[in-house]
């Protein structure tokens, strides 16, 4: 059931983005220019495939998301859904992703109209400039999102961050808005073709704006973000209750 559950899951979708989502997006954004507005209603439509296939959404830490659009989401990696489930539990949002996302028919012309941005990992001096423009997008009105381990986790344990976006901060000046993602991975897997019911909690971490980071070193910065976010992971949860009953052991 739960192999039917994730062709059904991924089969809508992309039904939904030929038939409706395209059309939309010729509308709102080739007739009204508003592109940056496209993803919008992809909150409520995640809403109602969510409710299908029986997902929950369990947002922590409301209070800070932050008004307007100009910051740049960073999250850990475990599914295909973690951008779906943002989209309705914080704002909507483009996305910097893998560039072979781009050589897929439709989809590629999506995202270039939905203000996505690709990364060459085979060839990093392709992505110079990158920075400068994340900085547009978000001038335009954009929010970005970014997974900084660059793939997805197999077991739900947050991998080594990479410096791109950290470095692109530095430079930049970005607004940071640090979540963490739990159970993504559960509800459907990298490692196998399911999809399963239940609850994914998403955590949403203080912002950080420039002047909280300016004085820190770039690799500083990367690396307290990571802790941040693997802190609210159940795993690392567990590490710390047991390292605190052995010290009062």
């Amino acid at each position: 059931m739960s192999f039917i559950r994730a062709i059904l899951y991924y089969l809508i979708i992309a039904v939904s983005l030929v038939i409706v989502g395209v059309p939309y997006m010729l509308l709102r954004g080739g007739i009204f220019g508003q592109w940056q507005e496209c993803t919008r209603v992809c909150a409520g439509y995640f809403r109602v495939m969510f409710k299908i296939f029986g997902i929950k959404l369990n947002v922590e830490g409301k209070e800070n998301i932050p008004e307007g659009n100009d910051f740049v989401i960073v999250a850990n990696h475990q599914s295909f859904l973690d951008i779906n489930v943002i989209w309705p539990a914080i704002t909507f949002s483009a996305f910097v992703a893998k560039g072979e996302l781009w050589h897929i028919p439709i989809f590629s012309w999506v995202l270039n109209h939905v203000g996505c941005i690709p990364v060459n990992h085979k060839d990093p001096r392709k992505n110079a400039g990158m920075g400068k423009l994340v900085s547009k997008r978000l001038s335009e009105g954009y929010t970005i999102s970014v997974f900084p381990e660059g793939h997805r986790s197999n077991d739900g344990r947050l991998l080594k961050f990479q410096n791109g976006i950290f470095r692109m901060a530095k430079e930049q000046h970005f607004k940071i808005l640090p979540i963490t993602l739990i159970g993504t991975g559960d509800r459907l897997a990298k490692t196998k073709f399911s999809m399963m019911p239940g609850e994914v909690t998403i955590v949403v971490h203080p912002l950080m704006r420039h002047e909280d980071y300016e004085n820190k070193p770039m690799n500083d910065l990367r690396d307290e973000i990571h802790d941040l976010i693997e802190s609210a992971l159940p795993y690392k949860k567990a590490e710390a209750a047991a390292s605190a009953a052995h010290k009062e052991a």
